[in-house]
């Protein structure tokens, strides 16, 4: 009898490809790894010999061990992959003193400094996700080497190859998972400035999230907790990232599904939150003849000015020479410096 594979319901209709994947670390989510090759590691689950006076019998035991994962990707030409992943071991290992997990490691915590959790997914024909392969608590613990050579007669580019260790790891089917039928993830964020930063003021972003595997804010906060809460951004963190400018957090959210959904908030850090604003002292010595200036003219100017720098301190110096009356009529200034002076300091 020949086989009919169509009309068998177990006969697949289409089969796995080997090229339908991609890799994320939680850990490193802004890096991107550009995998060339990944692996579902084996398990193998040991087993006791039970003694019979005939033969010993195996018996299923109740331990498993895990294959490591081994991934290969592309570095890419600022070395952040590559770099990203030798820091993760050179903290770990702390070669050079204990000061090196500090220095190399990012997290609250040990647990967030040492692991990460990683998704492997699997893509259909339609390259959609379709099984996501769940590592639990990865560490890395080797890369190899970047080998140049003067010799290459065409363009040769570096792939890399990196081993990891984790606890355990789960097959999800994302098409039947409880966890996939829930409603898309969603993210917000806000922040707790009303108009511009103020000098000495830290940054606090508030964001909340719903049906995320995980969330990142970009601009060098990294992973924060699921659900919702708040991170606090030092000031001096916010003025090196935007010296009078502005700034723009992003906070992704990572689904289930491997979707992501995104929400941004921007900051305005003026220039008049620069240090030695308030305590430098400005001197304007001006003429008493107004010539091409008006009144309207200096005051718009005297706006920008004192808008751009609020803090400061002005001392005005008046010619006391010619033919000249000293009286405040023929001070030509804009009335708005003189309504900031203090009467008891005006010599006239």
């Amino acid at each position: 009898m020949s086989a009919n594979f169509v009309s068998n319901p177990n006969s697949p209709q289409n089969f796995l490809s080997g090229i339908g994947f991609q890799f994320q670390l939680q850990k490193l989510p802004n890096v991107a790894f550009f995998c060339q090759s990944v692996n579902v590691p084996g398990m193998n689950l040991a087993t006791a010999m039970q003694a019979t006076r005939f033969n010993t019998i195996p018996q299923p035991g109740d331990e498993i061990n895990f294959d490591d994962l081994q991934i290969r990707f592309l570095v890419d030409e600022k070395l952040n992959n590559y770099t990203s992943l030798h820091n993760w071991i050179r903290g770990l290992g702390h070669p050079g003193s204990g000061q090196d997990r500090e220095t190399y490691l990012t997290g609250e915590d040990y647990d967030e400094m040492s692991y990460s959790d990683g998704s492997l997914f699997i893509l259909d024909s339609n390259f959609k996700h379709k099984f996501e392969v769940k590592f639990k608590d990865l560490f890395p613990v080797s890369i190899g080497g970047l080998s140049f050579d003067s010799g290459y007669t065409d363009t040769e580019y570096f792939s890399a190859d990196a081993v990891f260790k984790y606890t355990i790891y789960d097959i999800i089917d994302l098409s039947k998972s409880s966890l996939v039928a829930a409603e898309n993830e969603t993210v917000t964020i806000a922040n707790n400035v009303s108009g511009s930063l103020s000098s000495g003021t830290d940054l606090i972003l508030t964001y909340t999230s719903s049906n995320a595997r995980f969330l990142v804010i970009d601009n060098g906060v990294g992973t924060v907790p699921l659900d919702n809460g708040t991170k606090t951004i030092p000031y001096a963190t916010v003025k090196a990232a935007a010296p009078g400018g502005s700034i723009t957090y992003t906070i992704t959210a990572t689904g289930f599904d491997g979707t992501t959904s995104t929400a941004s908030t921007t900051i305005s850090v003026p220039e008049n939150i620069m240090p030695t604003s308030a305590d430098r002292t400005c001197i304007a010595i001006i003429d008493e003849n107004m010539g091409s200036q008006s009144h309207a003219g200096m005051e718009a100017k005297w706006a920008t000015f004192r808008g751009n720098w609020p803090n400061r301190t002005f001392w005005l110096l008046q010619p006391n020479q010619g033919t000249y009356s000293d009286t405040i009529s023929t001070l030509h200034c804009p009335p708005t410096f003189l309504e900031e002076t203090d009467s008891s300091t005006i010599d006239l």
